[in-house]
């Protein structure tokens, strides 16, 4: 199993992203455009795939990235084993665990039907 964390990879103020993940996930508008000014520090998605809930957790990620590719909006996906916690991270060095938009779409479609 992997864990799966989603940050903007570049700092934003823009308000139709920021409303995005407030009706889509129910964050705070405030709490959103704060994540979102973080950058890439700044983790508004995250969640353990192949669990029980694998389906709408495919579902929120690529509504993520659907959204944000249309904004031209880059996004930071971070990935670690079941096993890791993310406190153990270090937060200046998180391109060691971080993956491209492609490799998270591919590891999305790899799945894809195994868990309905």
């Amino acid at each position: 199993m992997s864990k799966i964390s989603i940050a903007s990879a570049i700092p934003t103020s823009d308000l139709e992203i920021a409303n995005f993940l407030h009706h889509r996930f129910k964050m705070s508008l405030m709490g959103s455009q704060k994540k979102l000014s973080m950058g890439e520090k700044g983790f508004f998605y995250t969640c353990d795939l192949y669990g029980n809930d694998h389906v709408e957790r495919e579902k929120d990620i690529r509504d993520i990235v659907s959204f944000f590719n249309s904004k031209k909006s880059p996004l930071l996906f971070i990935e670690i084993d079941d096993g890791q916690e993310w406190g153990d991270l270090d937060p200046d060095n998180l391109s060691e665990c971080s993956i491209s938009e492609e490799e998270m779409i591919n590891t999305l479609d790899s799945s894809k039907g195994l868990y309905e």
